[in-house]
């Protein structure tokens, strides 16, 4: 796995089946992720499988609308970006938009011994819900050293949910992320509302705006970078690849 690849939003073609659509995408990067881009008309209503622990873990990102999660006998309210993640096949999960059509990214992958290990260590509470303006801001020690500006936010922690992790960068410009390379981790960015900046992998350079999304594999150096009237907002979301035989 060598190329980076990118899936550009203008390029999405939604058909709907009772008020839900689902395209998955970049299915050629990391086939054991499902990366799954999804509407949920206003009013509507949808079921979603679950999963064993010993199967898949799965992650719902909600970027536009409004509605609700039904976890169980939990309720979740949907106001603002947020990121929840089910307790695997112990609730029934329903998702419910509101009277905005509700977007939002879903991601399933597999899961090892390490992540299950790691879960049990952590003890981490499932399920999950963490809206984006309560996420812990965070600096790395390349942005801070390169001077750039960005807010970083820890969506899921590492080892919380085994080898996955996610977080959140946003950064009005002039700014940018330095390059760095993450020797281990496969990695995908989903642009969020407004953005409109350059992203530079490897040998590429490549301009990305709102829906657009990116896959760098492990090992490949990446930043980022947006002029005065541009706009840094994405989500990232991670695979440890150093995690995958322990």
């Amino acid at each position: 796995m060598s190329n980076i690849s990118i899936f550009k939003n203008e390029n999405l073609k939604k058909e709907f089946t009772d008020g839900f659509c689902t395209v998955r995408i970049l299915e050629e990067t990391c086939p054991e992720v499902s990366i799954e881009l999804c509407t949920l008309k206003a009013g509507a209503a949808k079921d979603f499988e679950t999963y064993s622990f010993e199967d898949r873990m799965q992650i719902f990102t909600f970027t536009s609308g409004n509605g609700m999660i039904k976890a169980g006998k939990k309720i979740f309210v949907i106001d603002e970006q947020s990121v929840f993640i089910p307790d695997f096949d112990r609730d029934r999960l329903k998702i419910t938009a509101g009277d905005e059509d509700m977007e939002f990214i879903h991601i399933t992958g597999p899961m090892n011994d390490t992540d299950r290990r790691q879960m049990d260590h952590c003890q981490y509470v499932l399920p999950r819900f963490v809206k984006f303006s309560e996420a812990i801001q965070y600096t790395e020690r390349f942005t801070q050293e390169s001077g750039a500006k960005v807010k970083q936010h820890s969506v899921i922690a590492g080892r919380h949910l085994g080898r996955y992790t996610m977080g959140w960068v946003i950064g009005k410009g002039p700014d940018f992320v330095g390059q760095h390379t993450h020797p281990s981790l496969e990695q995908w960015y989903f642009m969020l509302g407004g953005a409109d900046f350059t992203y530079d992998a490897g040998d590429k350079s490549m301009a990305v705006k709102e829906g657009d999304v990116s896959f760098t594999p492990h090992g490949t150096s990446h930043g980022s970078t947006c002029k005065e009237d541009g706009f840094i907002n994405y989500v990232w979301f991670e695979l440890n690849r150093a995690w995958d035989e322990v």
